[in-house]
């Protein structure tokens, strides 16, 4: 396997990046310690959201990740020339065959879909070539049940084979093609992604701390009642988080993903990845808490070979001190890479440092052209 590895340390003041079910932020334990985590779902959304901005690369970075299909079908297939009922009719029955229609009212499938335009495009091709007749379109879409019922049965195969069009190759969607697609109703839609990504975890014991918040009522001017309008806690931590992101560069530009990007494309497209993967941070609680920090520290790694990751520096958590956390975590993360590379004979194509390297430096020693 041929891939690109970053390692990276980050330190966060006064954040609460990705809540659990009760609000506050998530932890594990390693090491025989609690520590403070952010999960990988949490940090690959904001990295995709980042990427998506990049002007290089934005047109291919564009997948959505939606239930609600049917208001784009609808306006693809009167795109082609159907009127307002058989657009609709089309919409209804297309939806249903890539993910079960749940709600006409909300335009809403029961399966969370991931696509691209192009795909969502293939779809409709498909489906529109196949000349629906128009009196089993509207049995299948009316209201007596049993006329719909059976006309749905007679489009459900060539409806069927048509949705198989959203599993082709991936033409356009550099996102999907990284962050892979599941679709647990039908297997031959699931594209395994190019993206490795671990849960950031902190280089230390952390145990979060309750922050009391008190909120004003303007309105409030009777100065026997001069009590605070609202009252609360919120949790919150500050670490030093390890985080590992890597890409399959066999797999992404493999003939089911993005083999036919030409040289320029594939350069933007993994440009566009690894500057998102460094600088984007989840923005929950972004205007309360504000945990834009970038990087302390990155190793950057062009190998070849099984993915390794160096979160074993720290199974021994760095212990407090006042020179704080991050120096130590970075001197402890390059003697675990020193070790781990003699140990195991790893063999480096490129390797760099950010710092002394800057950003644009790093990129281009790992993606071997200019940022």
């Amino acid at each position: 396997m041929n891939m690109i590895e970053l390692h990276i340390l980050q330190s966060f003041p006064v954040t609460c990046l990705n809540r659990d079910d009760v609000g506050a932020p998530k932890s594990a334990r390693f090491g025989g310690v609690q520590r403070a985590r952010v999960s990988s779902q949490s940090w690959k959304r904001a990295i995709r959201e980042l990427a998506a901005t990049d002007d290089s690369a934005k047109a291919h970075f564009a997948g959505q990740r939606t239930r609600f299909v049917v208001k784009a079908l609808r306006e693809a297939y009167s795109a082609k020339g159907a009127d307002e009922a058989k657009a609709d009719a089309l919409a209804q029955v297309t939806a249903d065959a890539l993910g079960k229609l749940d709600n006409l009212e909300s335009g809403s499938v029961k399966t969370l879909l991931f696509f691209s335009r192009q795909e969502l495009g293939a779809v409709v091709d498909a489906v529109w070539e196949l000349g629906l007749d128009e009196a089993t379109l509207s049995e299948a879409v009316g209201e007596d049940k049993k006329k719909a019922e059976k006309a749905s049965k007679a489009l459900a195969k060539p409806l069927a084979k048509a949705a198989k069009n959203l599993g082709k190759a991936v033409k356009d969607a550099a996102d999907i093609a990284i962050f892979g697609r599941m679709v647990a109703d039908d297997a031959s839609l699931t594209l395994e992604g190019a993206g490795l990504f671990s849960h950031a975890l902190s280089t230390h014991a952390v145990s979060n701390e309750l922050d009391f918040f008190s909120a004003v009522d303007d309105a409030k001017k009777d100065a026997d009642d001069a009590g605070a309008g609202h009252i609360g806690t919120i949790e919150y931590n500050s670490a030093c988080y390890y985080r590992y992101v890597g890409v399959n560069l066999d797999l992404l530009f493999s003939a089911s993903h993005l083999q036919h990007f030409s040289s320029d494309k594939r350069q933007a497209v993994l440009t566009a990845f690894l500057r998102a993967a460094i600088m984007a941070v989840p923005s929950a609680r972004k205007n309360s808490m504000f945990g834009f920090t970038p990087p302390f520290y990155i190793l950057g790694l062009r190998r070849a070979g099984q993915p390794i990751s160096l979160v074993n520096a720290f199974e021994r958590a760095v212990p407090a001190g006042g020179d704080g956390y991050a120096a130590a975590s970075q001197t402890a993360l390059q003697a675990h890479w020193q070790h781990l590379k003699s140990l195991y004979s790893l063999d480096v194509q490129a390797a760099v440092e950010l710092p002394p390297e800057n950003l644009d430096q790093l990129l281009t020693a790992l993606t071997g052209s200019p940022a």
